[in-house]
């Protein structure tokens, strides 16, 4: 987790992808995507975005890297090796 204030946390909303100003500097591309059906797509990934929600969200997470996923892992099974051993770390 992370210790952030919730005024001091100021999110970049922009498109992921911007065809218009791919076309102003020469790459015509959404064409491509269009003939092969991927407009909805792009329309889901530039939709819309909710600051609240992402501000909120974000400074709550816990982030694990494989090293510590697979020491957790390692401990469950150590708990209890007959029922654990086998396992996903999921299960």
């Amino acid at each position: 987790t992370m210790d952030i204030n919730y005024n001091d946390f100021d999110l970049v909303i922009e498109q992921a992808v911007d065809f218009e100003a791919l076309k102003v500097n020469g790459f015509e591309v959404e064409k491509f995507f269009t003939d092969q059906g991927w407009s909805q797509f792009f329309d889901i990934l530039n939709g819309p975005v909710y600051p609240i929600l992402v501000k909120d969200f974000w400074p709550r997470c816990e982030i694990f890297d494989k090293v510590e996923a697979d020491r957790e892992y390692a401990l469950k099974v150590a708990e209890d090796v007959v029922n654990n051993k086998g396992k996903s770390r999921e299960q």
